[in-house]
């Protein structure tokens, strides 16, 4: 079973890493790395030492967020 073939329940809550995390949001890795630096991305879920994940409904609501406070051109 793979992330697809899960319900939309879970599928809110499953963990992405920063390089998922940064497809998601349709922005390089870079540009995630800086967006987490300035804390304009959600805050994430410490899975170790070194690694970061953030969960799907969270990203979600992220983009909703700066959806929301971006001026449309």
């Amino acid at each position: 079973m793979n992330g697809q073939d899960l319900p939309s329940d879970l599928t809110h809550h499953r963990i992405l890493d920063s390089k998922q995390a940064a497809l998601f949001w349709g922005v390089s890795l870079d540009h995630w790395r800086r967006l987490y630096r300035t804390g304009k991305v959600p805050i994430p879920i410490r899975l170790s030492e070194r690694k970061l994940g953030w969960r799907v409904a969270d990203l979600i609501d992220g983009l909703a967020a700066r959806a929301t406070r971006t001026p449309c051109a």
